[in-house]
């Protein structure tokens, strides 16, 4: 079992919360494809990906120890698992290798991936701490992780340009709903550490309502882009921000987060069925490991 120590490394980087990543890459990627009627090879982007957002993923939980140990979840710092030193090296050297490889590929996209890592820094890292800041927190979260991942995968094929921004909204919008509600179930734990998110600021009621009107605006957009691909994923989950807002249960809530990475997900699999094999993969070596490792049955689909 001693082997599993070593595997510690490769789960502090969350790959569990890779797949919304990879998705809206994919995404992106794909909707340049329709526009530019160019279609390069995504692979490297998509592992130059996992290894910036890990890095990003790390240095959150090197500043989030003490709230992360109230909420009972990612314990790998907070519990002595992975040692800060080790903590600190990995993820610097994750996100400088991704950054400098990315600029190798082009320009713009070294800059993409550059920007990503500001963002995250931004967020994470003092004396910035955006995470603890309401409406930072929310703008960074879902900037980076939606438009900025999204015009990631479109660079891939495509220069950016005014159209790319534009349709990265409906992704902001979605990323931003489900940043939202990821925030009410850690509400107690933060508010005990003086880590003030929407969550904490609005409440439950307000801030699931807010989510559910967000994606509702972002099937609106998504029609008038012509994104079919997200309309109809975006239109499968907004039953579940609906349920969410109104039982506040939090079963419900984590169930709509998870409804809207699955069904995204879906799409971007049937676009690169290779991507259906990843998440299979990364699902089940992903339980396998809790279990044998912490004796968890983690991640669930429910």
């Amino acid at each position: 079992m001693s082997y599993l120590r070593y595997l510690d490394y490769l789960f502090i980087t969350r790959p569990v919360l890779m797949p919304p990543v990879w998705t809206i890459l994919l995404l992106g990627y794909q909707r340049a494809i329709f526009f530019s009627g160019e279609k390069e090879k995504v692979g490297w982007v998509f592992v130059l990906i996992f290894f910036l957002i890990g890095g990003i993923y790390i240095l959150n939980q090197i500043f989030d120890k003490k709230s992360d140990l109230l909420n009972k979840k990612l314990f790998f710092l907070s519990s002595g698992f992975v040692k800060d030193l080790e903590a600190w090296i990995e993820a610097t050297s994750f996100i400088f290798l991704s950054v400098c490889c990315a600029f190798f590929i082009s320009t713009n996209l070294g800059i993409l991936f550059l920007l990503g890592f500001f963002l995250g820094y931004l967020y994470s890292c003092p004396p910035f701490f955006f995470k603890n800041r309401p409406l930072l927190g929310f703008l960074s979260n879902a900037s980076g992780h939606g438009c900025l991942v999204f015009l990631i995968g479109w660079q891939i094929n495509s220069n950016i340009n005014f159209d790319a921004l534009l349709f990265s909204l409906p992704y902001f919008l979605a990323v931003s709903a489900v940043y939202l509600n990821t925030t009410l179930p850690d509400i107690e734990g933060d508010r005990k550490t003086s880590k003030i998110t929407l969550g904490v600021k609005l409440g439950v009621l307000r801030v699931s309502f807010i989510s559910s009107i967000l994606v509702l605006i972002s099937i609106f957009l998504s029609l008038s882009f012509k994104d079919y691909p997200f309309f109809f994923s975006a239109l499968l989950s907004f039953p579940f921000f609906i349920r969410a807002f109104l039982t506040k249960k939090e079963k419900n809530i984590i169930l709509s987060t998870k409804s809207a990475v699955l069904f995204l997900s879906i799409i971007a699999g049937i676009y690169h069925l290779w991507y259906f094999l990843v998440l299979i993969v990364g699902f089940f070596g992903t339980r396998l490991y809790y279990k044998k490792r912490f004796g968890m049955t983690y991640p669930t689909l429910t």
